[in-house]
C-alpha cells in the first residue's frame, strides 16, 4: 500500500532499463537513508535482463519502493516522464540507475526544500566504472557557492549562463536536478524533444517563462559513473556532441530566440562544456569530409571561430598523437584526483579519530 502524497516529501525518480548489474548499488545508496517521509519510484523501460527481480527484492526491505513496468523501450525521456507522473513527493530528485547518492545527503536536501524553489541544482563527483573517483565537477564556476537565481529575470539568466562551466547547468545531467513537481505538472512533458535526451531540461527551460528559482547548492552529492554510458556503444563520441549540440540548439530556439543576448549567452555555454581539445578528439574521429563540414557548422553556430575550427581539424588528422595524448590525460586525471580526495578522506579520519569529545 502505497502512502498519501501529503506524507511524501521526496521522491527518487529512477528511470532504468537493463541495469540489474548496477541498479542495487543505486538503491542501497537510497535506503540506507531513506525516511518515512521518502519514496522510491523506478520505471523500468521493458528491461530484457533481470532489473525487475533485482528491483522486487529492494521491495522487501523498502516498502516506499514503487516498480512500474512500461509495456515497451521508449527512451529515457519518457521514463523520466513517467517517473515523476507516478511519484507524490512535493519534490523530485531524478537519478539515473547507475550513479549513487553520497551518504547523508537525504537529510540535508529535505532541510532544502523547506524553502520552496523551483529548482535545486547540486554538483557530483565523477568516478569511473567501479565508483573509484575520478574529479569533482562544479557546473558552474567553483568560486560560486550556494545562492539562489532568479532564471526568469533576464539580467539573472544572463548572469548564471556567464558562471556556468557545463551544459549540465542547463539541465542535461538529471542526477543533479531536484525539481518541484507542482511546476512539472503545469507544464508537462515537452513532446517536442522527445527521443533527444533533452525532454527534461525543456520543461525545466520553460520554467523562466513563468517562475523559475534555482537554488544552487554547491556540494556535491551524486557518485556519477561516468564511463556507463550507451552513447558510447550507439555511435560513439561524434554522436553524443552531435545530440548535445542539436537539441541545445533547439532550446536556444524555443525557449531564447526572442532575445539575443540571452541566446548567445546561453550557446556560449556550449563552448565551456566542449572547449578546443575536446574538438580536436571528435574531429580525429570523423574521416568524412560530409561528415566534418556538417558538423563544423554546428560548431559555427555555437560561436567557435573559423580559425580554432581550422587548426582543430588539422590536428585532429594526427589520430595516433590525438589518441595518444587522450590516454595520457584520462590517466592523469585519475591519479591526481583519486590521491586528492583519498588524502582528504585521510585527513578527515585523522581528525576525527584524534578528537577527545568522542
Amino acid at each position: 500500500m502505497r502512502k498519501t502524497p501529503e506524507n511524501i516529501k521526496l521522491s527518487v525518480c529512477i528511470p532504468t532499463y537493463n541495469r540489474a548489474e548496477f541498479i542495487s548499488e543505486t538503491l542501497e545508496s537510497v535506503i540506507c537513508q531513506a525516511t518515512d517521509s521518502i519514496e522510491i519510484v523506478v520505471v523500468d523501460g521493458a528491461s530484457t535482463d533481470n532489473t525487475a527481480e533485482v528491483v522486487k527484492k529492494y521491495q522487501q526491505k523498502f516498502e516506499n519502493l514503487f516498480y512500474y513496468r512500461m509495456k515497451k523501450n521508449s527512451g529515457v525521456d519518457r521514463d523520466m516522464a513517467k517517473t515523476i507522473e507516478l511519484a507524490r513527493g512535493a519534490y523530485c530528485w531524478m537519478l539515473s540507475d547507475d550513479d549513487l547518492l553520497k551518504p547523508g545527503v537525504i537529510k540535508g536536501i529535505l532541510k532544502e526544500i523547506e524553502s520552496g524553489y523551483e529548482i535545486y541544482l547540486c554538483n557530483v563527483i565523477v568516478c569511473d566504472l567501479y565508483l573509484q573517483p575520478l574529479k569533482e565537477r562544479f557546473w558552474l564556476s567553483a568560486i560560486v557557492r550556494d545562492r539562489v537565481f532568479n532564471l526568469h529575470n533576464r539580467e539573472e539568466f544572463i548572469e548564471y549562463c556567464n558562471k556556468a562551466n557545463s551544459i549540465a547547468a542547463f539541465f542535461s545531467y538529471m542526477c543533479s536536478i531536484i525539481l518541484r513537481r507542482e511546476e512539472w505538472n503545469k507544464i508537462g512533458y515537452s513532446y517536442d524533444f522527445d527521443g533527444s535526451a533533452y525532454a527534461l531540461a525543456s520543461t525545466l527551460l520553460s520554467f523562466i517563462n513563468q517562475k523559475c528559482r534555482l537554488k544552487y547548492i554547491r556540494n556535491s552529492l551524486v557518485l556519477w559513473r561516468s564511463h556507463n554510458q550507451t552513447f558510447q556503444m550507439e555511435g560513439g563520441l561524434v554522436k553524443r556532441f552531435l545530440l548535445d549540440f542539436n537539441a541545445y540548439l533547439k532550446l536556444a530556439d524555443k525557449y531564447l530566440s526572442d532575445d539575443v543576448m540571452m541566446r548567445r549567452a546561453f550557446l556560449k555555454v556550449m563552448r565551456r562544456e566542449h572547449p578546443w581539445y575536446t574538438i580536436i578528439h571528435v574531429s580525429s574521429l570523423i574521416d568524412s569530409s560530409e561528415e566534418w563540414r556538417m558538423f563544423s557548422d554546428k560548431l559555427f553556430k555555437f560561436g567557435y571561430s573559423y580559425y580554432m575550427i581550422a587548426v582543430c581539424y588539422a590536428l585532429g588528422r594526427h589520430k595516433r598523437l590525438v589518441s595518444f595524448c587522450v590516454a595520457i590525460k584520462r590517466m592523469l586525471i585519475k591519479n591526481y584526483y583519486f590521491n586528492k580526495i583519498v588524502g582528504l578522506l585521510h585527513r578527515k579520519q585523522k581528525y576525527f579519530t584524534n578528537d577527545k569529545s568522542i
